[in-house]
């Protein structure tokens, strides 16, 4: 570490030079002055850890030096020495930042010796303070940029994890304790928009349960015409609250059972009309077992506007008894009996004979 550097500055050629010898002794590297212009010049071109200078010289005194030194390095310790102490003057020069005041002769050369030396410590101890501050500094501006680069990427990732969440085709829920939802994803507000305009709940009534001890974990339900898969699972505990995760997916369509809408009544009034009419004792058969038949199916189907799943009837699978006796089944290979025939020719027949018969209007 290098020797401090002193600045010493009098006009008074003996002090001067006793002062030179004492500020030797203590190993420190010395400037000298003789007047206040010569000390200033110095001061302008170079940088001293301590000023000790007279305060009365002829160009500059000694309180504008010390002005002078505090500009160029607040750090720099200042020693004002005169033979001519007044109170006013050791007051102002204190006030400007001096860090002593001696006045010469100095009763004993350690008074001299001891100041220099505790103006010498306190700079240091400023410098060593400044030094310490400017680390702090840096290590805060580290630590605020580390903060910062933390902050951006969770920032990130809770994008990423927006986005995420946004392009599932999947609704996801986080529920607290009472069905509270805390957060949902696109998909799933889609569901609970449609859930709030359902008289049941159904979703709501799911996530109300999610605390109880018989909650499933697994549920399914109807909303809307879609059957839903409601998949629950538990997050990690890392408050007060118990939060759980719920998954809303969409399993299809609900099935819809085919609708058997045929003209009931009407088929029925005809088939009567048939039977009201004068015909062969086979023909008059065939007709009344086609109307059992009829009523058989229409009470297997429930009426007009009913749904069933599976069946939808076909003529062929009726079985209407033939002429001898036997019923048809409508396989293909019994199609073209002429007694099947024949009936087919014998209502044509009479519908063409009897221009009134509703069967005739509707062909």
């Amino acid at each position: 570490m290098a020797n401090p550097v002193v600045l010493v500055a009098d006009d008074d050629k003996a002090m001067l030079q006793l002062m030179v010898r004492r500020l030797g002794k203590q190993g420190l590297e010395i400037h000298q002055a003789t007047d206040g212009r010569e000390a200033l010049e110095k001061l302008e071109h170079l940088s001293f850890d301590l000023v000790v200078s007279d305060i009365y010289m002829p160009g500059v005194t000694g309180l504008e030096l010390l002005q002078q030194a505090k500009e160029g390095d607040p750090q720099t310790q200042v020693i004002i020495v005169t033979a001519g102490a007044t109170l006013e003057n050791a007051v102002e020069a204190l006030n400007n930042g001096a860090f002593a005041y001696l006045v010469k002769p100095f009763d004993h050369f350690s008074v001299f010796d001891n100041v220099v030396a505790r103006a010498l410590q306190f700079r240091q101890a400023l410098l060593d303070n400044e030094r310490l501050a400017k680390i702090q500094q840096r290590r805060g501006d580290m630590l605020e940029e580390e903060v910062t680069d933390r902050v951006q990427q969770l920032q990130r990732r809770r994008r990423e994890l927006q986005d995420l969440l946004a392009n599932l085709p999947d609704g996801v829920l986080v529920v607290e304790p009472g069905g509270r939802v805390v957060i949902s994803n696109p998909t799933a507000d889609i569901w609970l928009a449609k859930d709030r305009s359902d008289p049941d709940h159904p979703i709501y009534t799911y996530l109300e349960s999610l605390q109880e001890e018989w909650a499933s974990s697994e549920w399914e339900i109807d909303l809307d015409g879609t059957s839903l898969e409601l998949i629950m699972r538990p997050l990690p505990k890392t408050t007060t609250s118990e939060r759980k995760v719920v998954v809303i997916r969409a399993m299809g369509e609900k099935e819809v059972p085919p609708t058997l809408d045929l003209p009931w009544k009407e088929i029925e009034d005809r088939l009567e009309w048939l039977m009201g009419q004068s015909m062969e004792k086979e023909v008059s058969t065939q007709i009344k077992a086609l109307r059992d038949l009829f009523r058989d199916l229409k009470i297997k189907v429930g009426g007009p506007g009913v749904h069933i799943s599976g069946f939808v009837p076909q003529w062929s699978e009726l079985t209407i008894p033939n002429s001898s006796g036997t019923e048809d089944t409508g396989d293909e290979s019994k199609a073209a009996e002429p007694a099947e025939v024949s009936v087919e020719e014998e209502l044509k027949g009479e519908g063409a004979t009897n221009g009134d018969s509703p069967l005739g209007k509707e062909r």
